[in-house]
């Protein structure tokens, strides 16, 4: 498989920080700030993969791909309509969050406004990828136990683990040189 994100990805070392009480900006109960935190990790907007890359995806061009129509300064017509995974997995886990605070909005957030039905159903489907790609990655990075005979098994987790990353900014820098807004994207579909 290939990804044309590939050539974006360098990796850098760096701790957790993750204790259960560590401040974060991505934390706590909805907030205007905490919101905001979580859509500019969002970069929902398509990529262009190349109509001679598609069966580098494992994917064969006779299905029915969705495909950019041409359009100025945009993707070239032909190419085909792709969206990054980390991306979908951030809406997926931002999804579930907001879900476990929904008593918390006064109107719904995107995405969970459906029936019961429909909001449990999008809300399993992103318990499933989280899954997935929790067990895809698989980290193995060891966490250590801290002695601390407060707690009932005589010792709490250091989840400040040390690892090895891809470079988010790296990654981010790469999609807003290379995607395009939702306007060059609207689309016709395969031949």
């Amino acid at each position: 498989s290939t990804a044309p994100l590939l050539e974006a990805v360098e990796y850098r070392d760096m701790n957790f920080s993750n204790r259960f009480a560590q401040q974060s900006k991505y934390r706590g109960p909805p907030t205007p700030d905490i919101e905001e935190a979580w859509q500019e990790l969002l970069k929902l907007n398509p990529v262009s993969i190349p109509e001679d890359k598609i069966e580098l995806l494992g994917r064969s061009p006779r299905w029915n791909w969705q495909r950019f129509q041409m359009s100025e300064n945009g993707p070239s017509e032909g190419s085909y309509v792709a969206g990054i995974e980390v991306f979908h997995q951030l809406h997926c886990l931002n999804l579930v969050r907001q879900f476990t605070w929904l008593d918390h909005y006064t109107t719904p957030p995107q995405g969970l406004t459906g029936s019961a039905v429909e909001t449990r159903m999008h809300v399993d489907h992103c318990l499933e990828t989280l899954r997935i790609i929790l067990m895809c990655n698989a980290d193995v990075t060891p966490f250590l136990m801290e002695q601390d005979q407060s707690f009932a098994v005589g010792g709490r987790a250091d989840f400040n683990a040390y690892h090895r990353c891809k470079d988010w900014g790296k990654i981010v820098e790469w999609m807003d040189e290379n995607s395009f807004s939702s306007s060059t994207s609207h689309s016709s579909h395969g031949q």
